[in-house]
């Protein structure tokens, strides 16, 4: 009888450590809410609020704050902690690097640029690099009509700008006359557009109507030839991250690698960094 009892008591037991527990629900993800704030390079502010249009679609709670003043203004805000994400157009030198953590977003093609009026098809990269560095003044020495050059440039704080005297100019200064500076890639787009004789350069991503390619070296800027090599005034656009950045600024910068957000970039006219 005892044995009987024993058995009788471990069943109900059983019963209710398993057939009688009450049902748990899975835990509730708990929406994103939170200001993430950016900095830094004009060429990656647009694609990085294109990125963001995406990311808020998932998370209306997370509202960017995404303001520019180029790839050093970005790189410097990271170094003092003042905003979550920096923005670069161009690779870190190395006394940059100490404590940033570099990510990739798009590859962007620097696409000389020169009025739609201009006959102008093709420059070879030294007569590019001799425009800039004032050896080249009127566009009949490459081809063009007996006008003179004027040539467009960024601001030193520029990641686009930094990028081609690196490329193109071998680190010198431009010291072509007719020299115009613009703020953004924008400004350098206006200017060209509005200027028949005017030659400047901008990312892929911002090109405008108004504008027309030039080829170096017999090779037109598009995806392709970045990939391939043949064109080679290319360069990294970046989020950059540091020991301050928060939590909530991660999640964006994986959203931004993430298959949707790289397709973000391919359908903003930038090259994806994959």
């Amino acid at each position: 009888m005892k044995h009987s009892i024993v058995v009788v008591l471990l069943a109900l037991l059983v019963l209710g450590a398993c057939g009688q527990a009450t049902p748990t629900s899975p835990p509730t993800e708990v929406p994103l809410s939170g200001r993430i704030t950016f900095a830094g390079s004009t060429t990656v502010q647009p694609l990085a609020a294109k990125v963001g249009e995406a990311f808020q679609q998932q998370h209306p709670g997370v509202t960017l704050d995404i303001a520019a003043g180029g790839s050093v203004v970005g790189i410097q805000a990271i170094h003092d902690g003042t905003v979550d994400i920096g923005m670069a157009s161009r690779a870190l030198k190395p006394e940059e690097e100490a404590g940033i953590t570099c990510h990739q977003i798009a590859v962007d093609v620097i696409a000389i640029v020169v009025n739609v009026s201009n006959p102008v098809e093709g420059l070879t990269r030294e007569q590019l690099r001799g425009i800039y560095l004032g050896e080249i003044v009127n566009w009949r020495e490459v081809g063009g009509p007996d006008h003179p050059i004027e040539v467009v440039i960024r601001e030193t704080t520029s990641g686009t700008r930094g990028a081609f005297d690196e490329i193109v100019l071998d680190k010198q200064e431009p010291v072509a006359p007719n020299l115009q500076t613009a703020m953004t890639a924008g400004d350098v787009a206006a200017l060209v557009a509005a200027e028949p004789d005017a030659i400047g350069y901008v990312g892929f991503g911002n090109l405008e109507a108004g504008l027309k390619q030039v080829a170096i070296d017999g090779v037109p800027p598009s995806e392709e030839t970045a990939r391939d090599g043949s064109y080679t005034l290319v360069r990294p656009l970046l989020l950059l991250t540091g020991p301050l950045t928060q939590p909530l600024a991660q999640t964006f910068v994986e959203f931004a690698l993430s298959d949707g957000g790289q397709q973000v970039v391919v359908d903003s006219g930038w090259v994806s960094a994959r």
